[in-house]
């Protein structure tokens, strides 16, 4: 299993050693339509290193990161709220040795404990992106709930406050990297996500087309993400076991919580679930996976495949029921591709859309409704529903090779970028045989 890992993240990366949309990203309100100032305030530096536990240092992917508080608002959508963000990128590209080639806004995928951000944690896939070749500049915002406000729900999957805290963010990081020195100006810009960070690109793309047509992607890339909750809904009522248990009590703890609907957990959630919500969920104590394994009573193949009636109410579990009409109603509201919402995505944007068939957090079909709306309305669309197998097993990867390609299509110079990453693996593969064969016969090349 490691080897074939290490194979498919060494492909990833030869592939964006081969291997979006320019802005004005002047910290300006005349165009976000913003009251209140950004203030941004860079508060840390530090230095970053993926996949040690995987690769055993042998990728060597390192970064660094500028992390910064900005001011934007609280799930109101009014009220001046201090945030965090952080500002990714490689040393080279950092130290000013090299130029970027481009922005990448990565929008980070579900977290339920503390310290698990982006701008706390070391986060695998940000180190694939950021490998020498691409040399982009990556921007990711912590969000309401974490790091000044962890003491807040967070606002897991609610597209409007998710969007706005976002793009402020964005427009905060542009400010500093001016600042910095670091020269931006026309760069392409991505819009990058996966799982629960694929919906928050989506998110963003509808409020850039709707609120900020001063940001235009290039390329937004979404994957496994549950883009229509509503969908999302009727095919965890549907199904008899769920493969990521706490998935579905996220979304409606953060809606409950955030949009005050009125209902008692209990309506929705059997015991003992129903009776620790506080506990598993809004204490932030608990990792995905543990709290998977306590809503199967500590058995952890249990986990893995968990009955739904181990989760939701009979009620929950009938969409006709009151609490079912209730929460469908709120999820047709806040999803990304509902029939009934009026969105004309930016067709100058390219979409890439991609789900594993494999996939057992949810399945594959809400990716094809999500890339049918953007066909539907006249987008350029990339699909891809091959089976990568489970959630975060190769289909992730997936994801991101194919991002990092498409990335490289947007870029002036991607010619010169191949052939710099061809000789390398040629000069890589060279010095691997030489030292095999002094390995095995003594004898030096």
């Amino acid at each position: 299993m490691i080897k074939k890992v290490l194979w498919m993240l060494v492909t990833i990366l030869t592939c964006g050693l081969m291997f979006t949309s320019c802005s004005d990203n002047d910290d300006s309100n005349t165009n976000s339509g913003r009251t209140y100032k950004l203030d941004q305030k860079i508060t840390n530096r530090r230095e970053c290193h993926a996949l040690k536990t995987i690769a055993d240092d042998a990728l060597n992917l390192k970064f660094r990161q500028i992390v910064f508080e900005y001011t934007s608002v609280g799930p109101d959508l009014k009220t001046p709220t201090r945030l965090t963000g952080v500002i990714s990128m490689n040393p080279a590209v950092y130290n000013k040795e090299v130029s970027p080639r481009g922005l990448m806004l990565y929008n980070e995928f579900t977290c339920a404990k503390h310290g698990e951000r982006t701008s706390q944690n070391e986060i695998d896939d940000i180190g694939l992106y950021m490998n020498k070749y691409e040399n982009l500049i990556m921007v990711s915002a912590d969000l309401y709930g974490w790091t000044l406000t962890e003491d807040k729900p967070q606002a897991y999957c609610c597209p409007e406050i998710t969007s706005v805290e976002t793009i402020d963010a964005w427009d905060a990081a542009m400010q500093i990297l001016k600042d910095e020195g670091y020269d931006i100006s026309g760069l392409p810009t991505f819009n990058v996500g996966y799982s629960s960070g694929g919906f928050s690109a989506l998110a963003v793309q509808r409020y850039c087309d709707q609120k900020r047509p001063d940001l235009h992607w290039n390329l937004t890339s979404a994957g496994a993400a549950p883009f229509d909750i509503n969908s999302v809904y009727i095919s965890n009522i549907t199904s008899p076991t769920s493969g990521y248990a706490c998935s579905f009590p996220l979304v409606v703890v953060a809606y409950k919580e955030t949009y005050h609907m009125d209902f008692d957990y209990k309506d929705v959630f059997v015991e003992p679930l129903a009776s620790n919500i506080q506990k598993w969920i809004l204490s932030k104590d608990y990792g995905t996976w543990e709290i998977n394994k306590l809503i199967a009573g500590g058995d952890e193949t249990l986990a893995k495949d968990c009955p739904v009636n181990l989760i939701l109410t009979p009620a929950a579990l009938d969409q006709e029921s009151p609490i079912g009409k209730k929460l469908a109603k709120k999820f047709r509201e806040n999803s990304i591709c509902d029939k009934d919402q009026n969105w004309q995505p930016n067709t100058k944007t390219k979409y890439y859309i991609m789900h594993s068939a494999g996939d057992k957090y949810m399945d594959w079909h809400v990716g094809e409704e999500m890339a049918n709306y953007l066909k539907g309305h006249g987008c350029n669309v990339e699909t891809e529903f091959g089976d990568w197998g489970n959630h975060v097993d190769y289909g992730l990867f997936q994801h991101i090779g194919k991002t990092i390609l498409l990335i490289e299509d947007c870029m002036p110079d991607k010619d010169a970028t191949r052939e710099q990453a061809i000789k390398d693996a040629i000069d890589k593969a060279e010095e691997y045989i030489k030292d095999k064969v002094s390995e095995m016969t003594g004898i030096s090349l």
